[in-house]
């Protein structure tokens, strides 16, 4: 289910407490995936923002919706069991930036206005 969600190989979410997460400019949108699970996600930007069964004291928020996802730490792994093949093949993987120089497809992405973080430059959006 997360693979499909994020329409990725995984989805990395960090676990907060429903109570411990404020939400500082509006709500996010939610659909309700099955019974008592809702996804979050960003209407403006449709930026998939958390995973919450309501039944649950906690709520999963995906890492890469926080300003500085490389601040949090990652400790554990979980649904291992639908974890596909490619993964074990990222760290091999020749890297390769997005700016004019490093691209090796030519899609020209850092000239690009990116629209994907709203709320550094308005006030209709979250934290």
């Amino acid at each position: 289910m997360c693979q499909k969600a994020a329409g990725n190989l995984f989805g990395t979410r960090i676990g907060v407490l429903v109570s411990d997460l404020t939400w500082t400019r509006g709500e996010p949108s939610k659909f309700y995936s099955s019974e008592g699970v809702a996804r979050g996600f960003c209407a403006n930007c449709g930026t998939p923002l958390f995973y919450h069964n309501e039944e649950s004291e906690r709520v999963s928020v995906s890492i890469g919706a926080f300003d500085s996802p490389s601040d949090i730490a990652l400790a554990f792994e979980l649904g291992i069991e639908g974890k596909l093949p490619q993964v074990a093949q990222l760290a091999a993987l020749e890297n390769f930036g997005t700016s004019e120089e490093d691209d090796p497809e030519g899609t020209d992405l850092a000239r690009r206005t990116s629209r994907q973080h709203p709320d550094h430059d308005t006030d209709d959006w979250l934290a």
